[in-house]
């Protein structure tokens, strides 16, 4: 029988992009958002759009991936 272990390097990795994560949120709490105050009306609409469509691919992409993992379930011996 084969044991699966998550890699120590992976490990680290993941704590230490999740503490990066949390500290940015702090610093940049009061930081502002200087470029998204100065776009125009239209800007923001077109801003809105493109995010809609990001959003929507990340979301489908998302669930593909659930989907592929559901059915090979690549984890299961770990």
């Amino acid at each position: 029988m084969s044991n699966c272990k998550i890699s120590v390097v992976l490990a680290y990795s993941m704590a230490v992009y999740c503490l990066a994560c949390i500290y940015y949120i702090i610093a940049t709490r009061s930081v502002g958002t200087p470029f998204n105050d100065s776009l125009t009306p239209k800007q923001r609409e077109i801003k809105e759009a493109s995010a809609k469509v990001r959003r929507n691919a990340f979301y489908t992409g998302a669930g593909i991936a659930v989907v592929i993992l559901l059915f090979s379930r690549p984890f299961e011996k770990c």
